[in-house]
């Protein structure tokens, strides 16, 4: 099937930034990559459990794409989960950059063709004489939205949604307008609701304090390499307060 019959799921796409640029001679980015990872399966494993909140997780090289199990009325789970994560990956001095989007979601392994689909062994590869075929079962448009998100995205570390989301998010959220993008930037170092520590505690994933969080992106900006604009819009839509001396 084309998509998925669940409704309008949310998705979240995550991914860590610089990771194609630091990856040759930063240690520390493919263990940002792990943590990542890590922090989706603790909060699966011990948040989104059993039906109708599991969450479904698909890595697409440096990231992964989360998604609802059904659709909501509010943004308040994906946003804290996002956050929670992007947290989570800063501890190490590393960060991510997120988008949620929303739409259907589906199996699309029907759509392979029958020689690739009986060619597929007990664990859905697919043999190519001494090499290896692996295949994104899965797509939709929720995640083509938060893609495209991403892309329509300012540079920086930064959590962005669809402007039309903002009269869904719970209490507590920092957000800046991005009107020309039609956009809003969720500042995820600041905001603020019980979910997020929920999620945190629950999880045992790492919390930096918004002052933690400010020293590891000040240490970040200081690196080699790394662009103004992405310090700019970090700074700006994070409500750092950082001036130019990086303090």
């Amino acid at each position: 099937m084309k998509e998925g019959s669940m409704g309008n799921r949310w998705s979240i796409y995550i991914d860590i930034e610089g990771f194609g640029a630091l990856y040759e001679t930063d240690d520390q980015i493919l263990l940002s990559l792990g943590d990542l990872m890590e922090g989706i399966y603790l909060i699966g494993s011990h948040c989104y459990t059993e039906t109708p909140n599991r969450i479904f997780a698909h890595q697409t090289g440096d990231g992964f794409a989360i998604v609802s199990e059904f659709g909501a009325t509010s943004l308040e789970i994906p946003v804290a989960i996002a956050i929670a994560l992007m947290r989570h990956v800063s501890a190490r001095g590393r960060f991510a950059k997120a988008t949620i989007g929303e739409g259907g979601f589906g199996d699309i392994s029907g759509c392979c063709p029958a020689s690739v689909r009986d060619a597929r062994d007990e664990y859905g590869r697919v043999r190519l004489g001494r090499g290896i075929m692996t295949l994104f079962s899965t797509m939709g448009t929720a995640l083509i939205h938060a893609v495209a998100l991403t892309k329509k995205s300012p540079s920086g570390g930064l959590l962005t949604l669809s402007h039309e989301a903002l009269s869904r998010l719970p209490d507590g959220c920092v957000v800046h307008d991005i009107a020309e993008r039609k956009l809003i930037s969720l500042d995820w170092v600041h905001s603020s609701f019980p979910l997020v520590s929920e999620i945190q505690v629950k999880s045992g994933l790492q919390s930096p304090s918004p002052a933690e969080l400010k020293e590891y992106l000040i240490n970040y900006f200081r690196m080699p390499g790394v662009k103004e604009e992405w310090k700019a819009n970090s700074n700006w839509y994070l409500s750092l307060g950082i001036v130019s001396n990086g303090t």
